[in-house]
């Protein structure tokens, strides 16, 4: 027991060990009632988590949805149940808005497993002008900085290629090579088609889907493989799902 210990008062230490107790039991998988078996728990000991502050109920929150991110799989229950979770420590979205941030990340990698690929509206601004291949249909669009390389200075990434597979968060272990060591072309969107990829930025190019097309996935970004040299696609969002997102879908496309 430490000095400040001594001179807390017994109620505190009852709320502290409620804390501890509870984020134990909320870090568990998450299964329908979870929210209520939490809100027993915290009738049976006389605690209110709304009145804690907002630091401590957003932990609790994180513990929870710290057991879907780990497994890199949120179903639509786990994602209701979460909610309810959400709404019993009387938090605001914008007081978990990063983590908001990554489960629906997580949702959109756990539907494309499944089968159902996210469709970018034809009203998209990124999409006015785009020519369109017959029968193409956008699957996805995402921030980058464009980048020219003539190496991947040893940073091989991860290899997508036709009819692969890709392996949950494998990506995460793979960062791009330093972007001072590469000729910096700007920015611009990178959209993720049926057919093809496609780069909206000072110069429009796109690559098709094939036995020959050679991608590699870093955590933070795309590197492209040319006859001569690389282009390299960095990410702009701050989030690893962005990487997961993007090698499920090209291992769906693919084929």
């Amino acid at each position: 027991m430490g000095i400040k210990d001594l001179f807390k008062s017994s109620k505190t230490k009852e709320k502290e060990a409620f804390h501890e107790e509870i984020k134990e039991v909320a870090k568990g998988k998450i299964v329908p009632g979870k929210a209520q078996e939490l809100a027993k728990m915290a009738e049976e000991r006389g605690q209110n988590p709304a009145d804690d502050k907002t630091q401590m109920r957003k932990s609790i929150y994180n513990k929870a949805a710290g057991s879907a991110k780990a497994r890199g799989k949120l179903t639509a229950d786990e994602a209701a149940e979460l909610s309810k979770i959400q709404k019993f420590l009387a938090l605001e979205d914008d007081q978990v808005e990063k983590t908001k941030f990554d489960l629906a990340r997580l949702r959109t990698v756990t539907d494309i497993r499944a089968g159902k690929l996210p469709v970018v509206p034809n009203t998209h601004p990124l999409l006015r002008g785009m020519q369109f291949l017959p029968h193409e249909v956008a699957h996805y669009v995402v921030p980058v900085g464009v980048e020219d390389r003539s190496t991947a200075s040893g940073a091989n990434g991860v290899l997508l290629k036709w009819e692969s597979t890709y392996i949950i968060n494998s990506a995460r272990g793979h960062n791009l090579p330093p972007k001072a060591t590469a000729k910096d072309l700007g920015e611009g969107s990178l959209i993720l088609t049926s057919k093809r990829l496609y780069l909206r930025a000072n110069k429009q190019a796109a690559v098709e889907y094939s036995p020959q097309a050679n991608f590699f996935l870093y955590v933070d970004g795309l590197r492209i493989e040319r006859t001569v040299g690389n282009t390299v696609l960095r990410f702009k969002t701050q989030s690893d799902g962005t990487s997961e997102i993007v090698g499920e879908l090209l291992a769906a496309l693919m084929r």
